[in-house]
Formats: C-alpha cells, structure tokens, sequence
C-alpha cells in the first residue's frame, strides 16, 4: 500500500504557494497526497503552478479564506477548524496504518498549533508530524533588539513540537550547524524555469529600458514587509544619475499607493511599474533585464526568499538588508552587496560598489550566484524533501 500524506496549507499564496508545488512535485507518483486549505484556494497562480503541472492532489477545503488579505496568521477559531478537518482524515486514514502529516508553514499559525499542540498528539495517533517553518533564527541566535520576543517564539517553538511529538524541516542552514535533535531536514530554496543571463535582451525590451540603464527590480506584492516604503524614500538619491531605473513588479499594498504615484509623477522615466499577475513563463526575463534585485527587508523579517535563488539563477547580483537568513546569504557566498535597514547612505554606497566593479568583479560575482543557484535547484529541492519526509 502507498504511503499517504497530508499537507496542511491554508494560505496558498506567494512563497507558501511555490513551496506546496514544488512539494507536490517531489512527491509525484510515491505518495497519495492530500491537501487541507481554505475554500477559496483556487487561484489563477494555484491553477498555473499546480493544476495546469498535472500536480493537483485530493483536496480538502475547511470553510474559512483570507477575508481579501494576501497573507496572514490564522486565529486560534480558524485553526481549530483545520484541527477538526485532520480528526475527519484521522479517521478515515486510521485503517490503513500510520500517515504522514506534514504542516507547510508553521510560521502562519505557530500561537495556535503550540495550544492545540496536545489536542493534535492526542487525537491523530496515527499520523507521524513534521512541521515546516521559514523563520527559525531565534532557535540559535537571538536579535540584541528582540530578546523578550525571541525568548518567547524559542519557547513556543520548541513547545509546539515537544508536546506534538512533531520534527522541524527548515531552510535555515545555519541550524543545521547546531545539531538540533529535532530538525528533520534541510530544504534548500527551490527555483525552476528558463533562468539565465541569456534572456537580458529579451527582459529589457519586455520592460523598455535601454542597454545602458541600470535597473533594479523589486518583485511581488509590494508591502512595509519588502520594503516598499524605503524604496520610495530612498530612489530620489539614486535617481540622481538618469542611467539608473527602479522596476517594480507587482501591486503597490494601499498605504503606499499614493507615495509611490507620487515618486512616479517626479520621475516618470525612471520608474516602470508592472501592476499585474506575471505568469510564470514571464519572470525569467523580469530577472535577467536587471543589473540589481532589490531585497530591502523590514527588520522584523528574518527568514529567506525563494526569489534570491531566481535572481542568483540569472546572474544577477542581490542588494539586500544585511541582517536574517538573506543577509546572511549575501555576504556568505558572495552574492552582491548589503545595506543597513532604513539606512539611506549604506543603501547608496552599496548600490555604487555594484555599479562600479570591473569585469572581473561582475564575473566573480555571476560565478558565485550561478554556484548558488545550482544548490537551490528544484531537483535537489525534491531530493532533499523525500529525504525529510523518508520516501
């Protein structure tokens, strides 16, 4: 008999998205996959990614959504209803022995999972947990500036697994430097698709820019979480010399709407937005047009971001905060350059350490990304995953 695993993913959007397909993937043809989300899952980028990939799994859908947000932590009452969803599965999966459980993003409901943490150990005898989770810095290594907050999340993290008598996949190599008897596995960040630095002529003419611009692309929904109101505050420095363009690619968040239009209206040249749904097929050119992929992180956010991998895959160098997972990444494997967060003037002075390298610096730096991006392939992505999971 077949292995049967449940996935537990109740956002389906963005990263979490990307993941969950490149998971289904792994798992084609080994496992009978169901899924556990909310009703309003299929999207157009659900049915590209995973629908139109022959990936799609039984589905089970718990009635409650997003309430119009792209992502956020579910309540203690939302969970509840997944909880009671997996008894149902529970139930029906109990004949056939022991199941696999594996909760995608333990990030979006850790509160909730860590008080129902029993309650699942109790009720779903049967299933062997694992819990995925992006952000796990401060299980080795807590922020100065967060040490309350820090102590707490280690706390409830190692809580929700002990008391679930679950095992923790991660992204973060750098915990799995410290030997954690619960960490299960190490996933690298996946990417696939016609990445290259051969498509840069194609991008440019996508986006409109000339050979000798240069471009920095900031990618995705556009929010206080990637940055988008530092870019906004800082691009009147940059834009000082003509030659450089901001490309940004996906909805402005409302709050920032109005800012931004304006910083369009002072620089209408040097600005291109993109306010739409790019397909997949299209963001290999998005990438390749650039000079610079912009990672301006909020300092609350630590973990990574499935989008370095594609921006290291074309070649293109990273100019990212200095501190989390992507920090770390930059200044580890050479993959660019890196700014204080808020930080006007590091900003400028990284942006001209990328301008100004010869070609034997461009070179050494490409080298160094497509290395990257070779670690980070969907097919060691999938490896690793079956290993996690013991397929």
């Amino acid at each position: 008999m077949r292995r049967t695993i449940v996935l537990v993913e109740p956002i389906c959007r963005g990263s979490r998205l990307q993941i969950l397909a490149n998971t289904l993937s792994a798992l084609r043809g080994r496992a009978d996959v169901i899924l556990v989300t909310r009703r309003d899952y299929q999207t157009p980028h659900f049915h590209e990614l995973v629908d139109a990939e022959n990936l799609t799994p039984r589905v089970v859908a718990v009635e409650t959504d997003l309430g119009g947000a792209w992502m956020r932590n579910l309540s203690r009452a939302e969970f509840a209803l997944f909880v009671q969803a997996l008894k149902g599965l529970e139930a029906e999966l109990a004949a056939r022995g022991r199941y696999d459980l594996v909760f995608m993003a333990l990030d979006d409901y850790l509160k909730a999972y860590a008080l129902a943490a029993l309650e699942l150990r109790s009720s779903l005898r049967h299933a062997v947990i694992r819990c995925v989770k992006y952000r796990v810095e401060y299980l080795f290594f807590i922020r100065p500036g967060a040490l309350v907050r820090g102590a707490v999340l280690r706390a409830m993290t190692r809580w929700a697994l002990f008391a679930s008598g679950a095992r923790l996949i991660t992204f973060d190599e750098r915990l799995s430097q410290q030997s954690a008897a619960y960490c299960a596995g190490l996933l690298p960040d996946p990417w696939f698709g016609p990445f290259s630095p051969e498509l840069r002529a194609d991008g440019r003419a996508l986006l409109g820019v000339a050979p000798t611009d240069f471009v920095m692309l900031s990618l995705g929904k556009q929010d206080r979480r990637k940055g988008i109101d530092f870019l906004i505050d800082v691009f009147p420095q940059a834009a000082r010399d003509p030659h450089v363009k901001l490309a940004v690619v996906g909805t402005i968040a409302a709050e920032f709407a109005q800012p931004f239009a304006e910083l369009q209206r002072n620089f209408p040249t040097q600005i291109v937005h993109v306010n739409r749904f790019v397909p997949e097929s299209d963001l290999p050119k998005y990438f390749a047009a650039t000079d610079a992929f912009l990672l301006p992180y909020s300092e609350d956010f630590t973990a990574t971001s499935g989008t370095l991998a594609r921006a290291a895959a074309s070649g293109v160098p990273v100019l990212a905060t200095h501190h989390g997972l992507v920090g770390y990444r930059v200044k580890a494997y050479g993959l660019g350059a890196v700014f204080g967060v808020g930080d006007h003037a590091t900003f400028i002075e990284a942006l001209q350490t990328l301008r100004s390298r010869g070609a034997a610096q461009q070179d050494a730096t490409r080298g160094a990304a497509l290395e990257f991006a070779d670690r980070c392939s969907l097919p060691r992505f999938e490896a690793a995953m079956r290993a996690a999971l013991s397929v």
